[in-house]
């Protein structure tokens, strides 16, 4: 079977993406893993190799017609930002936005030409962006219009083996339930599983959380599960999902545990985000749910606190690039034909 080719970015240059992406890239199992297109300027990569004390062969090529993988060897891509001043370190700068930026459009325009077969970014800066002059409110929405997807989509967060989406995502809390319908909470359900088949789950098992403590207890503390979430839950039966719930939000990852489910759809950004992190914020991982293309990250920030230290770890990252490789071979086999 012919080896997935990945597109890596460094992510926002300002903080430990270099670094951990050098630390992964160190590890001749993760080489391996699959055809690595590396997206960088070369002084930033060797920055971070610099940094994480990483030292590994690549080649260097000025266009993708360029390229020739060997066994186990990055090819690195030069890029060169259109930025006109030089990056600052350690802090969220328009110089470090506009690189995330244009780095990731090379890696979405590759994977759109099945030049490359997924996208794994090391962690980017959202302040940086719009500092930059990203008008979305996330990367989410950007790489929808990049990539021309107007359906349901929805940040997915990965620890082992469980998967937690949600059904409003980077909106005040204020707004949640206005934008809770049977639609919506339907397609976040779908999204998950759906997804999860695409990392190769047979028969994906989602746990759906409910909205209000102890679950609304039958309309006292609310009734979105009884008008809501309910009803999501049972249209999705319908198609042949195995969805379960409404589950309190407080049980539900000893539910999860206790069922052997794979999967958590939750009604808000920190619901079912905060109990995951805590099992394992160090080694997890957010995919880009419902955009067309496999697109994954460390589960966590750029760390401008910690740059140019060497101390960042790396099992996010490691799992993100595993991960993408795992949903960019199924969609080589299944889309670029």
């Amino acid at each position: 079977m012919t080896k997935p080719t990945i597109a890596l970015v460094l992510g926002d240059p300002s903080g430990i993406g270099p670094e951990v992406a050098a630390k992964v890239l160190n590890q001749p199992t993760s080489r391996s893993l699959a055809n690595i297109l590396i997206i960088a300027d070369e002084y930033e990569l060797r920055k971070g190799m610099d940094i994480a004390q990483a030292s590994f062969e690549y080649d260097v090529v000025n266009t993708f017609e360029q390229v020739e993988f060997q066994e186990g060897k990055p090819v690195l891509l030069q890029f060169k930002s259109s930025h006109v001043d030089s990056i600052e370190y350690g802090k969220a700068t328009p110089q470090g936005g506009t690189y995330v930026l244009e780095t990731l459009k090379i890696a979405v325009d590759l994977t759109l030409a099945h030049k490359t077969h997924g996208i794994c970014f090391a962690p980017l800066n959202k302040q940086a962006m719009s500092m930059a002059g990203l008008e979305h409110r996330d990367e989410l929405s950007w790489f929808a219009e990049l990539t021309d997807f107007h359906d349901f989509g929805c940040e997915i967060n990965v620890v082992d083996d469980i998967w937690a989406g949600r059904v409003t995502s980077h909106i005040p809390f204020k707004n949640v339930v206005e934008n809770l319908s049977i639609d919506s909470v339907l397609k976040t359900i779908e999204l998950m599983n759906n997804t999860l088949k695409s990392a190769g789950f047979e028969e994906p098992r989602i746990a759906v959380q409910a909205l209000n403590p102890h679950g609304g207890e039958g309309g006292l503390f609310g009734d979105e599960e009884i008008t809501v979430i309910t009803p999501a839950i049972e249209k999705a039966k319908e198609k042949g999902i195995q969805a379960f719930g409404p589950f309190p939000g407080d049980t539900t990852m000893w539910i999860v545990e206790k069922e052997k489910m794979n999967s958590i759809v939750s009604m808000y950004h920190d619901q079912g985000a905060t109990a995951l992190k805590m099992m394992g914020f160090d080694r997890g991982v957010t995919v880009q749910g419902g955009i067309p293309l496999p697109i994954a990250t460390a589960n966590h920030g750029s760390a401008f606190d910690i740059y140019g230290k060497n101390i960042a770890a790396i099992p996010a990252m490691e799992n993100a690039l595993k991960l993408t490789v795992k949903m960019a071979t199924s969609y080589q086999n299944n889309v670029c034909k």
